[in-house]
This record gives structure tokens, C-alpha cells and sequence, in this order.
């Protein structure tokens, strides 16, 4: 399974501690689990810190040379090694890691829709190529495989992937059972700011169109829809801060359809 990580609230220490626990029994049940992470407050705060701007566009961080490299400094470096330490305080081993280690992925720079001949948001990639061989690899030595999302592209230049559709590339590539987005929203939310329990994809675009869907949720809900043309059996998007969530929503027990605790996106 593939869980990616998100929201300012997996950015507290007692929900990431809260967190490996659960992702170190799920691997000490047998699952192989790939950790993708996001890391876009510390980032936010870092930019503002050096006097750089911070500028979104449908929910994509638009990144320019020095954007680039405080991105690749703060997801490959300081928030990765959080989470690696972070694991491995459960007695787990873990491996951090970005795309551009051992080719894992290498993108395609993202064209902005809507744009005569689309409009560049700089040094922003979409996931073009994945080689699992390093994810296999650490399967194989039970490793714990946690990987910031930043991946080279044309002539080696690293770009800003945003960790959605690089969780989702890497589900696809690993044909996972299962997708999991944990996100400080703890779900799709409709327009009374209610979770939705199910989401069907047809009703994606029109949900993006009316605003009801907004900021970072836009480019999740689209790699939901693109990785569910592929072999994923299940997505769900829920809350971090849930006590044991994660442990009872894998386990079965907690159908995020059932209780509304968040919501499970399906094809049809």
C-alpha cells in the first residue's frame, strides 16, 4: 500500500509519532507500505523565513530556481529525515529517499490547463517514468521506503512534484492494493462543509467547477481519477489526527463509507 501524508496537522510531533505507530504495525503485519510525504508548511515557512515569495495556482505551488532549491532542502532534507527518525524510534528500519535516488521517477514539466499553449509554473513536474526496483528492493530487506517528492526532469534539473500525483504514480508503478491520502481536511468536504463518505469520479469535474473543491484538494481528487483507470483497488482520503484511523480503516473495521470519517473515492 501507498499512504501519503499531508496537512499542516501530520506536521505535529505527537501526530507523527502517532502515525508511525500505526504505519510500523501495518509493515509488522506483513503489508509492504511505501510512506510518500508532503512537507508544504515547513516549506511555506521556510520561503517566508528567507524573504521569498509563496504564490499557489489551483492548489500547485508555483516554483522558480530558488523555490526549487529551498523545496528540495526542505522535503529531501530536513521533513524526510523527520519522518525516517520518526520510524525508526518505533524499531523500525526506513530508508529516506527522493525520486531522483536510484530513478525511481522522472517527470515531465506540468503545463498549467486552461492556458494558451499552457502556462509554466516554473520548476513544477508531473510523474512521467517510475522504476520500483529500490521500492522492491527495500521490500525485500524490510526496509520501510519513505519518500520525499521531488524528482528530476529534463537535463537533470530536480522540479517540485506536488505529493499527490507522486503517491499516485508510485501506486500505479507497485499495481497497490490499496491508495491512502491523509490530509488535515480528513475528507472531501460539500458544500455545508460536510464529509463526503463516497465520492464517485464523474462527479469530480463538476465538484472542481462549482468551487466546492478548492486549493490543494483539486490536484488530489485528479490523481485520484487518473490512478483509478489503473489496477488500484481502493482510495481513501482521511484525517491524520484520528486515533488509529489508519489501523481501522485498513483493517476493515472503520469503512470510511460507513462512518463518514472520511471519504472513499471510487470509479463508478
Amino acid at each position: 500500500m501507498v499512504i501519503k501524508i499531508g496537512g499542516s496537522a501530520a506536521e505535529s510531533p505527537e501526530i507523527r509519532k502517532g502515525l508511525a505507530k500505526q504505519i510500523v504495525k501495518l509493515c509488522r503485519s506483513g503489508h509492504d507500505v511505501v510512506v510518500v510525504h508532503g512537507g508544504g508548511k515547513l516549506l511555506t515557512q521556510t520561503l517566508e523565513r528567507l524573504g521569498l515569495g509563496v504564490e499557489f495556482q489551483d492548489g500547485l505551488r508555483v516554483t522558480d530556481r530558488q523555490t526549487r532549491d529551498v523545496a528540495l532542502m526542505v522535503l529531501a532534507g530536513i521533513a524526510n529525515k523527520q519522518w525516517v527518525a520518526a520510524f525508526q524510534s518505533q524499531k523500525q528500519a526506513a530508508i529516506g529517499i527522493c525520486g531522483g535516488d536510484a530513478g525511481l521517477v522522472s517527470i515531465r514539466p506540468f503545463k498549467q490547463r486552461g492556458e494558451a499553449g499552457g502556462k509554466s509554473l516554473g520548476f513544477v513536474g508531473l510523474p512521467n517514468k517510475v522504476d520500483t526496483a529500490i521500492l522492491e528492493l527495500a521490500f525485500r530487506e524490510r526496509l520501510l521506503p519513505v519518500v520525499a517528492s521531488v524528482a528530476p526532469g529534463p537535463g537533470g534539473e530536480y522540479y517540485n512534484v506536488n505529493a499527490d500525483d507522486f503517491a499516485a504514480a508510485l501506486a500505479a508503478a507497485l499495481r497497490a492494493d490499496r491508495l491512502l491520502f491523509l490530509t488535515e481536511s480528513g475528507g472531501v468536504l460539500d458544500q455545508e462543509k460536510r464529509i463526503l463518505p463516497i465520492l464517485k469520479v464523474k462527479d469530480i469535474p463538476r465538484l472542481i467547477q462549482d468551487g466546492t473543491v478548492r486549493d490543494g484538494m483539486i490536484p488530489k481528487l485528479l490523481s485520484c481519477a487518473r490512478i483509478l483507470d489503473s489496477e488500484i483497488g481502493e482510495i481513501d482520503i482521511l484525517s491524520p489526527a484520528v486515533r488509529d484511523g489508519l489501523l481501522r480503516i485498513v483493517a476493515g473495521r472503520q469503512p470510511v463509507a460507513k462512518n463518514s470519517s472520511g471519504t472513499r473515492v471510487v470509479k463508478n
